[in-house]
């Protein structure tokens, strides 16, 4: 080792200053080249795969509160119009866990409003209330920010939709 480690050092004293400089800079860059692609990357890829999952899991939860909703409700089925509209949409928004905001729609409706609503789980969300309750959706306008969430603007009926929406 002693061996190897002189004439390393004969052939270095042997250099001049600058090819000193230019070896140590050329050390150096292909020290942060190899980390790059030893960590950098790696761990780059496990990030993006955890938030792959995380949206995964996200999207089967809202999917699996949806499924047991269903599976809790009474067995005798309840009048159509027993619930309002808007306490229906409340309430089916919250077992999703989204938030939604209810005001008057220009034609006349239960009007909705989401910002910041995550895509997937906000369609599942509609599929059901109009699969399962007979809730119409009359208008709907998305909007995309720049997170992948999603800005809605719609109006919702039970019984059908008026001329206007």
């Amino acid at each position: 080792m002693n061996v190897l480690l002189s004439r390393v050092h004969g052939w270095w004293d042997g250099r001049t200053v600058r090819e000193r400089r230019l070896l140590a800079v050329m050390l150096v860059l292909i020290a942060g080249v190899l980390a790059w692609l030893a960590v950098v990357r790696p761990v780059q890829a496990w990030q993006i795969e955890a938030a792959d999952r995380r949206l995964e899991a996200e999207a089967t939860l809202v999917e699996v509160r949806s499924g047991l909703a269903r599976i809790a409700a009474p067995t005798t089925p309840a009048p159509a119009n027993a619930e309002g509209l808007e306490p229906l949409v409340r309430r089916t928004a919250g077992t999703a866990g989204l938030a939604v905001v209810t005001t008057m729609a220009p034609d006349g409706g239960l009007g909705i409003q989401m910002s910041q609503a995550p895509g997937r789980e906000t369609f599942v969300w509609l599929a059901a209330l109009e699969a399962d309750h007979g809730v119409r959706i009359c208008s709907l306008g998305v909007t995309e920010n720049a997170d992948a969430t999603l800005n809605l603007d719609g109006s919702l009926g039970r019984n059908g939709c008026s001329a206007a929406g």
